[in-house]
C-alpha cells in the first residue's frame, strides 16, 4: 500500500497545487517551460506509481471488500465510460461540447471514477477511483470560480470527431479491458 499512498501523494499533490494560489509563485520562481516539465514528471511517476501499487494492493488486506458496491452497476458504468470519453475526447477541441460542458475533462474524469466506485468495492478502489471523482470535481469547482470560460467559435465537426474518437477508444478499452486490468468489464 505505501506505493499507492506514494502515488497518490504525487499525481493528486501536484494537481491540487495547480489549484491553489502558489502555482503563480511558483510558475514564476522556476518559469514556465521548467514548471510544466516538473508538473508533468511529477505526475506521470505519481500515475505510474498509483498502477504499481494499485496492482499490488490486489492481493493485500486492501483487496477485501470495503463497502457495499452496486453490482448491477455494470451497465450504468460502461454508459458512464462510454460518455467519459467522449467529454475526454472533446477536451482539447473547438466544438459546441467542450463550449455547453466547460470541463469536459474533469467531468469525464468525474463519470470514469464514479462508475468504477459503483463496481468496485476494494479499499485500494475507493482511494484511486474516490481520490480521481474527488479532484475531479475540486477542479471543476475551482475553475468555475475563476470564470474560465471557453472563448472560440465552435464548429460541428470537431463534436463529431470527439464522439467518434471517444467511441473508439471506448471500443478499444472495452476489448482490451480484461487483458490490461485482468477484470471483464461485461
Amino acid at each position: 500500500m505505501t506505493i499507492l499512498y506514494l502515488g497518490l501523494a504525487l499525481f493528486f499533490g501536484v494537481h491540487l497545487l495547480s489549484l491553489t494560489p502558489l502555482r503563480a509563485p511558483v510558475r514564476d520562481a522556476i518559469g514556465e517551460k521548467p514548471y510544466k516539465g516538473i508538473y508533468s514528471l511529477v505526475a506521470l511517476v505519481g500515475l505510474g506509481l498509483m498502477i504499481w501499487g494499485y496492482n499490488l494492493s490486489l492481493s493485500g488486506p486492501a483487496a477485501f471488500p470495503y463497502y457495499e458496491f452496486y453490482p448491477q452497476g455494470r451497465h450504468i458504468t460502461m454508459l458512464l465510460v462510454l460518455l467519459a470519453m467522449i467529454l475526454l475526447a472533446s477536451a482539447h477541441m473547438r466544438g459546441h461540447i467542450r463550449k455547453i460542458v466547460r470541463h469536459p475533462m474533469s467531468l469525464g474524469v468525474a463519470l470514469w471514477a464514479f462508475g468504477h466506485l459503483l463496481v468496485n468495492d476494494k479499499f485500494s478502489d475507493l482511494l484511486l477511483f474516490g481520490g480521481f471523482l474527488a479532484l475531479s470535481l475540486l477542479d471543476i469547482i475551482v475553475n468555475t470560480a475563476r470564470g474560465k470560460v471557453p472563448t472560440y467559435q465552435p464548429q460541428w465537426k470537431f463534436d463529431v470527431m470527439a464522439v467518434v474518437g471517444g467511441i473508439v477508444v471506448y471500443l478499444i478499452i472495452l476489448k482490451s479491458h480484461f487483458w490490461l486490468f485482468g477484470v471483464s468489464p461485461i
